[in-house]
């Protein structure tokens, strides 16, 4: 599956797949794994130097040297917070004879300097990359930074498949025509089994589709605590066919940390009213409620070496390398007792919408998708997409009896006297109808009618990031509806749902920036005549 000696995690994860037992030899759902990849996550501060990178160096020496972990996850920007850069931690960790993974995210960094840093850790062979579309920034010198979003993460995936076959330069860069040296990094995705909605489930499912065709290959959940929904993940996979490394993540939160998680101040992160009631209570205990998350974390790593997981990422505050091999220890122990831990990982009244139907036998869930719920769409809002569509088809669609006229009208147009007026009379329609912000790539067409550069915080192109909380956008919640949430409800009334895991959109091209869409549409200028080939990725 992965090119031989690309990395040991790589190699761990391809382990872990082939040692899978066979079906039939095991009383639950999906078979287990003999053999279990464990990560952990590395937060870096502010600051190089200190006693926090400190305590975090000692962790990385402590672990290189027992080898109970297969590699260390660093992050980038946590929170949307600057941070020491992941890739000077990850050549310390490398030195020392450990696996690093470097969270690598779109938040910060345009699409040239995405390059640029990849052939950074090409050069300093740190290969495992960890890639998501990143937190919304945060603060920073004198305010909250600006946030980039180039690309996303799907176009981030292609990207790096590109790369590593040798991307061929444009012809209007230096050295123009050339083939570069290919770079071989092995790189994964996140996404969120943990979301309440309907509308907020189906389109992180369906754009972990468009990841793993762009080019992932291992992904890991995101934090939580539901196994009936860290099982649904498992299971989707399994449904799927996607024979695909699967890493949960366990988070071990202290009860401050607790409080920001079930208070959603960490985008897309969900800690269960019930569970925090009981860390509350925790907390009063002499020693804080340690041994009480420990254990919680114990029976969470059990239950996903049992319902078929290839590994685990743990994450947490203040946790030593000792803390972690008692986890992994417990684990095991706990491990052939996995049934009778099920019940205290449920929050059924927490989730509207589960991706399969429950197994009763189990308290997890069959192979039998959940049906899917009426489209949440209002009158006025369907009329709207009527008339979007209808429009669409009369115009745009080369079938069409108009498609022909407007191409001969936009070449008559194009550099003419008359393209400033036809552009200015485009951007007040669609301004005031989509609050366009004249990209000149228009991509409403594809996103049911509503504009991704106007309406998400994030400019997302290719579904959602993972931060919404029970529907809302983690930029303005309680404000202003999840993008993709709008996005799915219209789809659905349009049967189209399927759209968020098709052939990406591809990046928005800046050189059309403040021209009439109209004009680069029908001239074949836009991204519509330029679809990316998951055959031949150049």
């Amino acid at each position: 599956m992965y090119p031989i000696g690309i990395t040991r995690f790589a190699l761990s994860l391809q382990k872990a797949l082939d040692n899978r037992i066979e079906d039939g030899k095991w009383p639950g759902a999906i078979p287990p794994t003999k053999y279990f990849v464990t990560t952990f996550e590395l937060v870096p501060g502010r600051l190089a130097k200190g006693r926090v990178y400190n305590r975090i160096l000692n962790f990385a020496h402590d672990a290189a040297k027992d080898r109970r972990l297969h590699a260390l996850s660093i992050t980038e920007n946590a929170g949307g917070n600057p941070a020491l850069s992941p890739g000077v931690l990850g050549r310390e960790v490398l030195a020392m004879g450990m696996e690093p993974i470097i969270h690598f995210s779109c938040k910060d960094k345009n699409r040239n300097q995405i390059e640029s840093h990849l052939c950074e850790l090409d050069r300093y062979s740190l290969r495992n990359l960890l890639v998501m579309s990143g937190d919304y920034p945060r603060y920073g010198f004198k305010g909250q930074a600006k946030p980039v979003f180039d690309i996303d993460s799907v176009q981030l995936l292609l990207f790096i498949s590109a790369i590593k076959k040798g991307i061929m330069l444009d012809e209007r860069s230096p050295g123009g025509g050339q083939r570069l040296r290919p770079m071989n990094f092995f790189a994964g995705c996140v996404f969120s089994p943990f979301k309440r909605l309907e509308a907020e489930l189906i389109p992180q499912y369906l754009k972990l589709e468009r990841k793993i065709r762009a080019g992932a290959l291992f992904a890991i959940t995101q934090m939580g605590f539901d196994i009936r929904k860290y099982d649904e993940a498992r299971r989707f996979l399994k449904v799927k066919g996607y024979r695909l490394p699967l890493l949960g993540t366990v988070m071990v939160p202290n009860a401050p940390l607790a409080r920001v998680l079930n208070a959603g101040q960490v985008p897309g992160c969900i800690l269960p009213e019930s569970l925090m009631r009981k860390i509350e209570i925790e907390s009063k205990y002499q020693d804080k409620g340690k041994k009480a998350r420990l254990e919680r974390a114990a029976k969470q790593v059990a239950l996903l070496m049992a319902i078929g997981y290839e590994g685990v990422h743990l994450s947490g505050p203040a946790l030593t390398y000792s803390d972690v091999v008692w986890i992994l220890d417990e684990a095991k122990r706990l491990m052939p007792k996995w049934r009778e831990l099920i019940q205290e990982f449920l929050y059924p009244d927490y989730w509207d919408f589960w991706y399969f139907l429950e197994d009763k036998d189990t308290g997890l869930n069959k192979d039998v998708p959940s049906p899917l719920g009426p489209a949440g769409l209002g009158l006025i809002s369907r009329v709207d997409l009527f008339i979007n569509r209808f429009i669409h088809y009369l115009l745009f669609e080369p079938r069409s009896p108009f498609f022909k006229v407007m191409v001969k009208l936009c070449k008559s147009i194009q550099d003419s006297s008359f393209e400033e007026a036809f552009t200015w009379f485009e951007h007040q329609i669609k301004g005031a109808l989509y609050g366009c912000q004249r990209c000149g790539d228009c991509a409403l067409d594809e996103l049911a009618f509503l504009c991704p550069q106007f309406r998400c915080a994030k400019f997302m192109l290719n579904g959602p990031c993972g931060g919404s909380i029970d529907g809302w956008c983690e930029v303005w919640p309680q404000r202003r509806k999840c993008f993709y949430v709008s996005v799915y409800e219209r789809l659905k009334v349009m049967n189209k749902v399927d759209f968020l895991s098709s052939d990406p959109i591809p990046p928005r091209d800046w050189s059309l920036y403040r021209k009439a869409s109209w004009l680069t549409f029908f001239l074949g200028q836009d991204h519509h005549s330029k679809r990316w080939d998951f055959d031949r990725i150049d």
